[in-house]
């Protein structure tokens, strides 16, 4: 059995995902990647980064560290799971773990936005894969189908509900009149929505995601600074009843389009006819709607919130990988 070694970086609520997917699917995972090219392989876990080890003693020590370069000296990792969040240090992580050769697989839609072009030129150049499924869209496969299903199209516009926490919030504020501040701590309280859900609730993490969108979609990133952002914290329920009145239902949209040349996006919430395609995708589920010139509309829908649908994007790049190993 051929073993691949892989580190983690980080063990919050998408590392901890990973790290029990991983462990609950491991025979799964092998019998696949044994039907897909013949080939018997086990993925490892060999490290996990974390600030305090000594505060994780349900996890052998061993598999445990605080130093990125004890990951970074060991020859036999060959992949680089990065799941710490936040722009640096995770950036400077990957970039190193690149350099070294290293396969890296993220769901850090801040880090890949911020850095533009850096990330993808830097895994170029190195021949390494740099994979992110997961920062998208949650569980839905997008980046896949835009970069492999959709290859003979041009997409003209896309538009999505692409954040679970704003829309877990919204749906519940919608179908049970339930305050904004109530709707958020109930979030909180399902693991939906972090402590602080500033990125979710004001749009930032919305707007980096439609960034990457526009990237692929493009084949260039938008400047952030020029992306129209606002969140949805002044959202009433007397506003979302006034919609209902009209027969129309408020949804946090994340939306991309090119122009004259120029691409155009933005993020807020909208009113939107209770026909649309987009109208009635609740909880913490996220949307894709893409625009095509040949394929036509096309609805994707899956879960966008939550510790294991994230993991699941992940893992599935893993898989990805060991393909090309």
């Amino acid at each position: 059995m051929e073993k691949i070694k892989i580190a983690l970086l980080g063990l919050g609520t998408v590392g901890g995902g990973v790290k029990a997917i991983l462990e609950e699917k491991q025979d799964l995972i092998q019998e696949r990647i044994y039907i897909k090219n013949g080939r018997k392989v086990s993925l490892e876990i060999s490290k996990i980064l974390i600030s305090h080890p000594e505060k994780y003693r349900a996890i052998s020590p061993v598999l445990l560290t605080a130093d990125f370069q004890e990951i970074m000296n060991d020859e036999n990792i060959k992949v680089v799971v990065e799941v710490m969040g936040g722009e640096e240090p995770a950036t400077n992580y990957m970039l190193q773990a690149m350099e070294r050769k290293k396969h890296v697989v993220t769901a850090n839609k801040l880090a890949i936005a911020k850095s533009g072009e850096l990330l993808e030129n830097v895994a170029t150049k190195n021949r390494v894969n740099f994979l992110y499924e997961a920062a998208v869209a949650g569980t839905i496969p997008i980046i896949r189908t835009i970069n492999d299903s959709l290859v003979a199209n041009e997409i003209t516009e896309i538009s999505g509900i692409i954040n679970g926490t704003t829309n877990y919030i919204l749906s519940k504020m919608t179908h049970e009149r339930s305050p904004y501040a109530e709707a958020l701590m109930n979030a909180q309280e399902l693991g939906f929505a972090e402590e602080d859900p500033g990125s979710d609730v004001k749009g930032d993490d919305a707007l980096y995601k439609i960034a990457i969108l526009s990237r692929l979609a493009f084949g260039e990133w938008p400047d952030l600074d020029t992306i129209d952002c606002k969140g949805i914290t002044e959202i009433t329920p007397q506003q979302i009843e006034d919609a209902k009145k009209r027969g129309k239902v408020i949804k946090f949209l994340a939306r991309t389009k090119k122009a004259e040349g120029k691409i155009i996006a933005s993020v807020s919430p909208e009113e939107i006819e209770l026909h649309h395609p987009l109208a009635h995708v609740d909880g913490a589920m996220n949307a894709v709607y893409l625009h095509c010139d040949n394929a036509g509309e096309l609805l994707f829908q899956g879960a966008g919130a939550g510790s294991r649908p994230t993991a699941s994007a992940v893992v599935s790049d893993l898989f990805a990988v060991i393909e090309q190993i």
